[in-house]
């Protein structure tokens, strides 16, 4: 099943001494749930950042049993994000400027699903670089019925 949908992502971070940053975007996107139980979600983010327009091609692909989510993020800056409760994943953040390397540690993954294909996934986790925790962060994904 292969439904197009409007795509809402909200991400909340908190950095120790910083005010909570909360980013949210609305896409147009494509839902879609394989044979094998598979969803994927795929969906466009822009963002405007110093005068310069950013696109991101986004794809959240959440496994059958529903205890790991991955979210990979193409453009000026990429990454592959995975989250699967209680567990860590290191990760390569591509930026411009170079590499940086960071630990994904999820607190808690859940998974709400509507009857007509619609679904929410909230990631809580935090960020480890070296020895560090740099930030909390919540990331929501919900599809709903294209308008």
């Amino acid at each position: 099943m292969k439904k197009k949908v409007e795509v809402n992502v909200t991400g909340i971070h908190n950095r120790q001494g910083e005010p909570e940053e909360k980013i949210n975007t609305v896409s147009e996107g494509i839902y879609e749930i394989g044979a094998d139980g598979v969803s994927v979600i795929e969906y466009k983010e822009i963002q405007e950042a110093d005068g310069h327009r950013l696109v991101f091609h986004n794809k959240a692909v959440i496994s059958a049993d529903r205890k790991t989510m991955e979210i990979l993020r193409g453009g000026a800056m990429s990454t592959g994000l995975v989250f699967s409760e209680g567990k860590d994943h290191e990760t390569e953040y591509n930026t411009p400027y170079g590499k940086m390397f960071m630990n994904v540690i999820t607190k808690s993954l859940s998974f709400e699903e509507g009857d007509a294909g619609e679904i929410k996934a909230v990631a809580e986790y935090a960020i480890k670089m070296g020895d560090e925790i740099v930030s909390d962060s919540v990331i929501t994904i919900e599809t709903k019925k294209r308008k």
